[in-house]
């Protein structure tokens, strides 16, 4: 790979400068988003940066629906992933929690939410 190329994404992944245009995933804007995607997309934008775990607990709504609705959104580029963080653990189920850990997402900037 090109060393000067390998140079910009390290600066990138440190946060130094912004995603290069290459790296970018095509701006994917979604015509009709269900009722829950965009509870789930204002929620995260009021809360700056969330994880599935914040979204459930302050929304009430099922853990599984809003993970899949998270991943859907990531796939059409509306929110993107920030960083991975530890899982809360459960008190239900004796310590343990679902993973080891889970995704920070934030709105992107760059999408165009449908209302």
């Amino acid at each position: 790979m090109n060393k000067m190329l390998e140079y910009e994404r390290m600066q990138a992944k440190l946060g130094n400068r912004p995603k290069l245009p290459c790296d970018r995933r095509k701006e994917y804007v979604k015509d009709k988003l269900t009722s829950q995607q965009k509870i789930i997309l204002q929620t995260v934008k009021q809360m700056q940066e969330a994880t599935a775990f914040d979204i459930v607990k302050k929304k009430n709504l099922n853990a599984y629906s809003v993970s899949a609705q998270l991943s859907h959104l990531f796939s059409s580029n509306l929110i993107e992933k920030v960083r991975r963080v530890p899982a809360p653990k459960a008190k239900d189920r004796k310590g343990k929690s679902g993973s080891a850990d889970c995704w920070v997402y934030r709105v992107n900037e760059n999408a165009t939410i449908a209302q």
